[in-house]
């Protein structure tokens, strides 16, 4: 295995879910596709590539299994990120970003569909430590 090629998300409606991610986290829509039972669009976001899916005829049962608890995106100032969603009405799920994992800062907050996203801004390295 060499890396994920991308996460699959399952959403009430492609468009809102698109909008959102494009207008909230700078994602850009790749591809797009739909038959009878099924609609699916494609996001850039980095690196990464996260496949929105909307079931047109209902969900099936089985999909329940193995539900991701969130998606993170990388962010270079979390407090800067944290005013943008809050200008864009964005529900967060705590007020403020909080320090994680020796230096990490994160917010969580939820997606058109409540799903749990987090930004995540990597611990600042000092000017000693990028000398190293």
């Amino acid at each position: 295995m060499r890396e994920i090629a991308h996460v699959g998300l399952t959403v009430q409606d492609c468009e809102r879910s698109a909008s959102f991610y494009e207008k909230v986290l700078g994602c850009q829509i790749l591809d797009q596709f739909q038959d009878a039972r099924i609609k699916v669009v494609f996001l850039k976001s980095g690196q990464g590539t996260l496949e929105l899916i909307q079931h047109l005829t209902g969900q099936p049962e089985w999909r329940a299994a193995g539900v991701v608890d969130h998606i993170a995106f990388q962010v270079d100032d979390v407090e800067k990120e944290t005013i943008r969603l809050k200008e864009l009405g964005v529900s967060l799920l705590s007020d403020t970003p909080r320090e994680v994992l020796d230096g990490k800062k994160v917010i969580f907050f939820s997606g058109p569909d409540g799903e749990r996203l987090e930004l995540i801004q990597e611990k600042k390295l000092t000017v000693h430590q990028e000398e190293k």
